[in-house]
């Protein structure tokens, strides 16, 4: 009943937008906990009227944190998740998850340590780990892990990597067998193999057992089942991304982006697509793409207000952002 207010708030101050073809931003304000002046949100994830976040701090020397909000006409902030008392952090890049009963969950995104969360805020560790010295594994991966996913308890798929700049792969973990697995390299071509040229997002839909995988540097999303079998590959602009950078420090600062995030629903995905740099986003207006897990494109909304750098779905009508300063409500 949150959200359909904050929905209901939105289209009365709108009146009743055509979700074919635009879309409504509203502000939210934010309540409970001060933020810090943050530099980047690297994640936003929903479970029902909770939205969970992962940014970084101006002068926080890389160091990620984590806050919950509840979404109740206002964002309720949190404080910091995972905080000790002594003033350190159970993980120092906490990657939040849910599992396949709904609950919060976090892991460690640079060792894959899993944790449960305990009265909202605390870490509780599960002696559990993603991957870790005993498990077995198709050739070296690096200890770093992104887009974690609970399939059903003990299993899990994610993007692993080899170490020293190499390829990556949707992989899947077994828990209970300590196994890691290949589900298909996630490569744009087969001249472009390490993980810099095919950096992205995935997202993975338990209704439908299907992975979806955008591309930031090309205009792919590419949707496959967890055999690896392709289901479809959706292009969603022009690839104009130049090889030539691939040995610059600032490849993506010299590229167009695509899809800069990916946020999903049981039904839909949603792609949050640029087609230009960096250096004209608080000038440009994105694009969002709604698309089925067929690889069907639904829609497509292009007046978008910007800058735009983040959205996480709340339902198949409604997405938070993140504009760099401020979170606000799409209503699509």
């Amino acid at each position: 009943m949150k959200i359909l207010r904050i929905i209901a708030l939105s289209l009365f101050m709108s009146g009743c937008a055509n979700a074919q073809s635009t879309t409504t931003t509203v502000k939210l304000k934010i309540s409970g906990e001060p933020l810090p002046a943050i530099r980047h949100i690297m994640d936003m994830k929903i479970s029902g009227d909770t939205l969970l976040f992962v940014f970084e701090c101006e002068g926080g020397y890389g160091q990620r944190l984590l806050r919950r909000a509840i979404i109740d006409n206002t964002i309720k902030i949190s404080p910091d998740m995972g905080k000790l008392e002594d003033g350190y952090y159970a993980s120092y890049m906490p990657y939040p998850f849910i599992s396949d009963n709904g609950a919060i969950h976090v892991v460690g995104q640079d060792d894959g340590e899993i944790f449960t969360v305990e009265n909202d805020t605390a870490f509780v560790r599960t002696r559990q780990y993603l991957m870790d010295s005993n498990s077995t594994v198709p050739f070296p991966l690096s200890h770093y892990v992104q887009d974690v996913y609970m399939t059903n308890p003990d299993r899990y798929v994610f993007i692993g990597r080899e170490p020293n700049g190499g390829r990556q792969y949707a992989m899947t973990a077994d828990l209970a067998t300590s196994k890691i697995d290949t589900v298909r390299q996630i490569n744009i071509s087969p001249e472009l193999q390490t993980w810099m040229s095919n950096a992205g997002e995935m997202v993975y839909s338990g209704n439908h057992d299907r992975l979806a995988f955008a591309y930031r540097l090309h205009p792919v999303v590419e949707i496959f089942d967890t055999d690896g079998k392709t289901i479809k590959s959706v292009k969603v602009g022009e690839d104009v991304f130049d090889p030539n950078t691939l040995e610059e420090a600032d490849l993506e600062a010299m590229n167009s982006l695509h899809t800069v995030d990916l946020t999903y629903t049981s039904d839909y995905i949603y792609a949050l697509h640029w087609g230009y740099g960096y250096s004209d986003a608080d000038k440009t207006a994105p694009a969002i793409y709604k698309i089925d897990w067929n690889g069907k494109v639904i829609d497509k909304y292009t007046n978008m207000r910007y800058p735009l750098y983040r959205i996480a779905a709340i339902n198949d009508s409604s997405l938070i952002g993140w504009n760099g300063k401020e979170l606000v409500l799409i209503q699509l």
